[in-house]
């Protein structure tokens, strides 16, 4: 029996069976494992951008909720102070509170709003010098978006009635300042009349907020 061929035979058959390993690793195992690898990171890719749409969501979510908030105060300031005078729906409504008040329609004898006029916001005080002397004369009213419209009104009723009226003039939808009231009784009768000199307001209207680049990319 030859040993030494025996050896190199066992030598050989494990180096043919380290060969065959080696080649079964880099042409079965190794693919495999690589493209396990790939589906990984491409399930660790989705996993993140997954979680980054939803970020994005709960933002754009969260500035849809301020953008709804937005529009109803933008709602409320376009009722409060309209972009026109729109004198028609002004007398509408003075109209309609004049009739929940008990006013027969012929009971207002004077209905008479001016023109919007441009109104002046206030100026700031003048500053004092550094000696304390008069700093002269004030600086001038700073303009304004606002624009008046005075309004007068004459009613004829009772008490009960001139007291309803106010008090709708109060609930009326766009802004209404009653500047002056008075009252004037007719001889003996419980007729009053009932003079009301008061101001509405017309604005522009609210610009609407602009998307930001994050929203826009978004």
């Amino acid at each position: 029996m030859n040993l030494r061929s025996t050896s190199a035979t066992a030598v050989i058959g494990s180096l043919v069976l380290l060969l065959t390993g080696a080649l079964g690793w880099v042409l079965l195992l190794g693919p495999t494992l690589a493209h396990v690898g790939e589906q990984r990171e491409a399930a660790e890719a989705a996993a993140d951008r997954s979680a980054l749409l939803a970020l994005q969501l709960t933002r754009l979510q969260a500035k849809a909720e301020d953008l709804g908030d937005t529009e109803r105060a933008e709602e409320r300031l376009a009722a409060l102070f309209p972009p026109t005078a729109d004198q028609p729906g002004f007398f509408e409504q003075i109209g309609e509170i004049a009739r929940e008040a008990g006013y027969a329609p012929g009971d207002i004898t004077t209905l008479s709003p001016s023109a919007p006029a441009p109104l002046a916001a206030p100026a700031p005080p003048p500053s004092p010098t550094e000696d304390g002397s008069d700093p002269g004369a004030a600086p001038a009213a700073v303009p304004s978006d606002l624009a008046v419209q005075t309004v007068a009104m004459t009613l004829e009723g009772g008490y009960d009635e001139a007291r309803r009226m106010l008090r709708g003039l109060e609930r009326l939808d766009r802004a209404f300042l009653v500047r002056s009231v008075s009252l004037s009784a007719d001889g003996d009768s419980s007729n009053l009349t009932m003079s009301i000199s008061g101001a509405t307001y017309v604005a522009p209207p609210v610009p609407s907020p602009a998307l930001d680049e994050t929203s826009q990319a978004g």
